[in-house]
């Protein structure tokens, strides 16, 4: 009998964390699971303890190792050789509640539904907080309407049960050889998802306290961006659903090359104004002007932020970095006037010093 639910955990030199997620996957209260680790061409000891998990469960626990292609081939590779009725990807630093697979699996057969989204719980270092991709109560089938909603959030694959249908479609893959391959991978899921399902219940454990979780702003690869969201509007494109998706995938795009902008000011090693038109020229590109008159650069950050944005793209964005190059002067010259207006009453300070002196002696 084949699995109830396959779960793909894609590892990458994750020594310290990998035990962790294991564990919290070995003690899963539904019966019939599969998981498949694919080590991602990692060089710590990470397999040492899959291989360990390996021996004492080989009901539970199937390894698999392959040249490094990044996130989105390891969870491909796990996806492509998974049986199971339903398939959950479960990133290696990150971890489940014991329940949260039963869970999933009844809620979703119970509900028909082939793609089932819940909460993530964020673990900081001491603290949690939970992180809703849809601002409802409850739980609910979503409708056409609620569909839109999803297009306005961060993607994650992540606190979701994909049933394998979702997957029978071989466009339906996370983007390889990129970062950010989430991005690229969550729109195309609610596009061939033809029943999703909504509970307001924290069903991963999402650990961001890890230091390369999050990666260094001078990198180059943070442009991965512009590969990810071309890939996901040729996707929609391929099956003549752009047009009739047009709006949420203009939200979708936007938001994310303008939240973009920030992480390009501290890049090093390429020319910051090219990097921003070409992740600008992105939504520029496939949804022209629309984008600034929507206002969803206001409703997703704030009014200032979008007259910026608008002004500064009528200079094809150089603006921006000469507003960064001129802080920094500013602040050089703030700096110098400081110490210019400073001389007077250091001047009468040390006369005031003097004059002590004269007076005591």
């Amino acid at each position: 009998m084949n699995p109830k639910v396959s779960v793909v955990v894609p590892v990458y030199n994750l020594e310290f964390y990998i035990e962790r997620c294991l564990s919290s996957l070995e003690k899963q209260t539904l019966d019939n699971v599969e998981v498949l680790v694919v080590n991602d061409g990692g060089t710590d000891d990470s397999q040492l303890i899959i291989d360990d998990y390996v021996a004492r469960r080989p009901d539970i626990f199937k390894s698999f190792i392959k040249p490094n292609g990044g996130h989105g081939a390891a969870c491909n590779y796990g996806i492509e050789r998974a049986t199971g009725e339903y398939i959950a990807i479960v990133d290696g630093d990150d971890f489940l509640d014991s329940d949260s697979l039963e869970f999933m699996y009844n809620k979703a057969r119970e509900t028909g539904a082939d793609l089932l989204i819940g909460n993530l719980l964020y673990c900081y270092t001491g603290s949690t907080a939970p992180f809703k991709p849809l601002p409802f109560e409850g739980e609910r089938e979503l409708n056409r309407d609620d569909r839109d909603q999803l297009y306005k959030n961060w993607a994650t694959p992540c606190g979701r049960l994909y049933h394998r249908s979702i997957f029978a479609d071989p466009d339906v893959r996370l983007l390889a050889g990129v970062i950010f391959a989430d991005a690229n991978f969550v729109p195309k899921s609610y596009l061939v998802a033809k029943k999703i399902y909504y509970v307001d219940k924290e069903l991963y454990n999402y650990d961001i306290t890890r230091p390369t979780q999050s990666m260094k702003q001078t990198d180059k690869r943070i442009l991965n961006i512009v590969p990810v969201l071309e890939d996901m509007l040729a996707f929609y494109k391929k099956k003549g659903e752009f047009e009739n998706n047009r709006t949420q995938l203009m939200w979708y795009v936007a938001r994310h090359c303008a939240a973009w902008i920030g992480k390009v000011q501290t890049l090093q090693g390429y020319s910051r104004i090219k990097a921003l038109q070409e992740i600008l020229g992105v939504v520029d590109k496939h949804f022209n002007g629309d984008w600034i008159k929507s206002g969803i650069i206001k409703e997703s950050f704030n009014r200032r932020v979008q007259t910026k944005i608008s002004i500064a793209r009528m200079f094809r964005y150089y603006p921006i970095v000469w507003f960064w190059e001129l802080v920094p002067r500013v602040h050089s010259v703030d700096r110098g006037i400081e110490k210019l207006l400073g001389l007077p009453l250091r001047a009468y300070q040390f006369s005031k010093r003097r004059l002590r002196k004269l007076a005591s002696a």
